[in-house]
């Protein structure tokens, strides 16, 4: 009786080890397709209003923000990555990413680090488009 019960035990900590993982990458991956609705909504505004409009990344707090929204803070334990045009660093902490009134971008990617899994969320500088590549492989 005592053998079943350590063996129950034993296989209770694994699923509820496996399952606190998996929870962790799913709260990551909702980051990454918030970003990536946040980008494409920052595009949809630049052309509606037909003025500029950009996304700021902050690495120090690791949050992004979004023209006429609220700032977004990732989860713990979530680094953030951004590669952005020169022009658009404003310090070593915060960059933008910027979306023209034809839907053009300055582009850029950003990237989501957690657990040795990556997110990245490229903007193409030509056309704006925005695209979330998860790491996985097709």
């Amino acid at each position: 009786m005592i053998v079943v019960l350590l063996i129950v035990a034993t296989m209770a900590a694994l699923l509820g080890t496996s399952v606190v993982g998996r929870l962790e990458s799913v709260k990551v991956a909702t980051a990454a397709r918030d970003l990536t609705a946040a980008l494409r909504y920052t595009r949809s505004q630049a052309i509606l209003h037909r003025q500029e409009k950009f996304l700021e990344v902050d690495l120090e707090k690791r949050s992004y923000l979004a023209p006429g929204r609220a700032d977004v803070a990732l989860p713990e334990g979530v680094e953030l990555k951004l590669l952005t045009a020169r022009s658009e660093v404003s310090d070593a902490q915060t960059g933008r990413i910027r979306f023209f009134s034809d839907g053009g971008s300055t582009g850029g990617r950003v990237t989501l680090i957690s657990g040795g899994r990556e997110w990245k969320v490229k903007v193409s500088w030509l056309t704006g488009e925005i695209e979330l590549d998860d790491g996985r492989r097709s």
